[in-house]
């Protein structure tokens, strides 16, 4: 850093002790004068002071910041020592190492970089599991990484095997109904079952992100977060009674059951702008559709079946679609408990008894070029950022005969849907 010039103050023995400055240097204050020089008087020593300047442009530069990024191999240039890899955010960056990166392989479920072992670029193929640190270019596509560990894809697999198989068997999910901060506690209500379930300091938590359903976008959360009506992800153990689960994970999100009409498709730019049938007004909503969004088709007869199913249900006094079709639907709208994969969760199909997750999954996939506006659908959606442009998580066309039937059964369909479904006892464990 540049200076302006040196405070001299001689000792108090000199036959005339004073103060000067280098010219450059900007005049202090008679004040601040006489006390520098009765401090250095005291001090009886030569103190050379170094002045800031007020024209010093030299500045040193501001260390690069280091950052991680985390994702899945596309593509190897070993020559170049190259990695294409595609982020969790969805992005694809240029991963470049040098003779000083340091390449490592970890065992699976090993975190501990100890136990990892030497690689070169030329071991890493396409599926591996990345994770990198480093510095991004100017460009921010481009990222120079010091330190790269990787989980080759065999590995990824038998992780995602392991865990969701314990979610399967310990992992729960339901309908945040309260939330006691004090007590660290939350209770779901999932399928006909109430749970507490129980937070400590250990606890991870996990918040979907406001514009993204993928759990790798999730990120670290608090229980203030949490309010009634997320869905909630829990994995942990249950008491004897059955009523309470000891959190080990907890993942939470803010979603929305949609009934719309559509107004108009964009299938290059991916997007479909619908009207919000429970609002009754012309506002537009925007759907982003992305290639994780789950689209099906009712057919005509299966629609009209369940609106028959449907509006029996309402006439009896029921709730809407309390049994559905086959007798085993999540019950009032508020989903089933299991270990579903809602909305990019984790976890599986749930209790696997013919629920409405497990027969609208059987359909045959759509494609937003299918839809045309007039066209009515059910959606579940992300919360969104602003509450008008929106994600896709699931969708559902060919309800017109179930809108009819019962206008209310949006939430019923598409909270069993994305919860998992599974019904009574559905929940794991």
């Amino acid at each position: 850093m540049g200076c302006r010039g040196f405070l001299i103050v001689e000792p108090a023995w000199h036959p005339n002790p004073r103060v000067t400055l280098s010219k450059e240097a900007t005049p202090l204050s008679f004040g601040t004068f006489q006390v520098l020089i009765k401090a250095m008087k005291s001090l009886g020593v030569i103190v050379l002071a170094t002045l800031f300047c007020v024209g010093a442009r030299a500045q040193t530069p501001a260390a690069p910041v280091r950052v991680r990024v985390t994702g899945t191999v596309v593509s190897v240039d070993a020559a170049s020592g190259r990695i294409a890899l595609k982020t969790d955010k969805g992005d694809v960056t240029t991963v470049t190492t040098t003779e000083k990166s340091f390449l490592r392989r970890l065992p699976p479920g090993e975190n501990d970089t100890k136990k990892a072992t030497p690689v070169s670029v030329g071991d890493i193929a396409a599926g591996d599991r990345v994770v990198a640190s480093g510095q991004f270019g100017a460009d921010q596509k481009s990222f120079e990484a010091h330190t790269v560990l990787v989980m080759p894809k065999a590995n990824v697999d038998a992780v995602h095997a392991k865990e969701e198989e314990d979610w399967q068997k310990r992992g729960t999910t339901g309908i945040v109904t309260e939330v006691n901060s004090a007590a660290k506690t939350i209770v779901i209500k999932a399928g006909r079952g109430q749970y507490t379930v129980q937070t400590a300091a250990a606890t991870e938590l996990l918040r979907y992100a406001p514009d993204s359903a993928k759990l790798a976008d999730a990120k670290a959360g608090t229980l203030g977060e949490i309010r009634v009506g997320d869905e909630l992800h829990v994995l942990g153990d249950k008491n004897a009674e059955g009523t309470a689960i000891t959190a080990e994970k907890v993942v939470s999100g803010s979603f929305r059951q949609i009934a719309a009409t559509v107004d108009a498709v964009d299938v290059a730019g991916g997007t479909l702008r619908v009207k919000d049938l429970a609002t009754k007004k012309p506002t537009v909503l925007v759907l982003k559709i992305t290639p994780d969004t789950v689209i099906r088709k009712l057919p005509e007869q299966l629609a009209a079946f369940l609106a028959r199913r449907y509006n029996a249900a309402a006439g009896a006094g029921g709730a809407a679609g309390s049994r559905g079709a086959g007798g085993n639907w999540p019950q009032g709208g508020q989903g089933a408990a299991g270990a579903g994969r809602g909305y990019g969760g984790p976890g599986s199909n749930g209790g696997g008894r013919g629920d409405i997750k497990q027969m609208l999954d059987h359909l045959p996939a759509a494609q937003l070029a299918d839809l045309k506006r007039g066209d009515a659908i059910m959606v579940s959606t992300t919360e969104g950022t602003d509450g008008m442009h929106l994600t896709g998580i699931m969708m559902l066309a060919g309800v017109e005969p179930l809108l009819t039937a019962s206008p209310n059964s949006t939430h019923d369909i598409m909270g069993g849907w994305n919860l998992g479904g599974g019904g009574e006892g559905a929940e794991g464990n």
